[in-house]
């Protein structure tokens, strides 16, 4: 009995310690996960790609003095705006080019360029309709409203100062933003067809004013959501999820303040992981758009 014993707890025994060799579902997982993301304050477009991107992104870098000259040339030719070429992505059959604009109006956006891998050429330069015109605008506002956007940065500052958030790293909103005008805390979103006076003032005069601009801009009907500014922040302690109750309190902040642009702003408060592969947030908690967005008047008061 005794020997059938010790086979027995032996058995057991190598039973026990296959098992703990055994891959666990949940850590892989995890570990699988941990892969993917990372925090915000580490990330500067790691990872950052686009389907099928692999061997156009090979060719594209091969050739990046060249298809860098070709983005330039297309700026200079269409919106006579000099630009810096921050990044350059593999797609299917294209190349995805991140740039940034030297001069006001200060802007980030992204163009395609064509390649053909079977025959080795690099195609024209285009970019999806109203994109790039859209991001211009958005710098244009920045113009027409230069104080006001200042006081807007030191906002955002002394938030990250007051309450446990961060923004993005500026090296992450080179290489993954192309919304148009972006900050570490916040982004613009509009078409130039909203303000298509400022638009074609500068079109048709690159070196027109930020006063000159305001006017076109105030000369028509103000309309609050022609101009979003989403205002986003990140917890700062690393994996940390996001905090609810910090939306309000930034809303809450956002409400006292006066003399800041005019436009509807959304607030969100992000996750501390970024997810690699897109630059976007693991989770997040917004105000609710329908009643709690912040609309601030061209008198730099906030609506009732």
């Amino acid at each position: 009995m005794k020997f059938k014993r010790s086979v027995i707890i032996m058995m057991m025994l190598f039973l026990l310690e296959s098992c703990s060799l055994m891959p666990n579902k949940a850590d892989e997982k995890k570990q699988a996960e941990a892969s993917e993301y990372m925090p915000v304050q580490d990330y500067t477009g790691q990872g950052y790609s686009f389907d099928n991107g692999e061997e156009t992104g090979k060719f594209a870098n091969q050739h990046r003095k060249q298809i860098v000259e070709k983005v330039k040339q297309y700026f200079r030719q269409k919106y006579h705006l000099d630009i810096t070429v921050h990044q350059i992505y593999g797609a299917t059959d294209a190349a995805v080019v991140f740039v940034e604009s030297k001069k006001d109006p200060k802007f980030h956006t992204s163009v395609i360029v064509g390649i053909d891998l079977e025959n080795k050429k690099i195609g024209n330069v285009g970019a999806y309709e109203g994109s790039v015109e859209g991001a211009i605008t958005s710098g244009l506002y920045v113009m027409a409203y230069e104080k006001e956007f200042q006081r807007l940065d030191d906002f955002c500052t002394a938030i990250t100062k007051e309450y446990p958030v961060i923004g993005r790293t500026k090296e992450a909103v080179d290489h993954t933003v192309d919304s148009g005008y972006a900050t570490p805390y916040y982004y613009l979103n509009t078409t130039h067809l909203e303000f298509l006076k400022a638009y074609k003032s500068f079109l048709n005069n690159p070196k027109t004013t930020g006063q000159n601009l305001k006017k076109q801009i105030e000369d028509q009907k103000f309309v609050p959501d022609n101009m979003i500014i989403e205002l986003t922040f990140y917890m700062r302690k690393k994996h940390e999820h996001p905090d609810k109750t910090l939306v309000n309190k930034i809303k809450d902040e956002l409400k006292k303040q006066k003399d800041f642009p005019p436009g509807e702003y959304s607030i969100s408060v992000n996750s501390n992981d970024i997810l690699m592969r897109t630059g976007t947030e693991k989770d997040y908690e917004d105000s609710d758009t329908k009643n709690n967005d912040v609309i601030i008047e061209p008198n730099g008061e906030v609506a009732k």
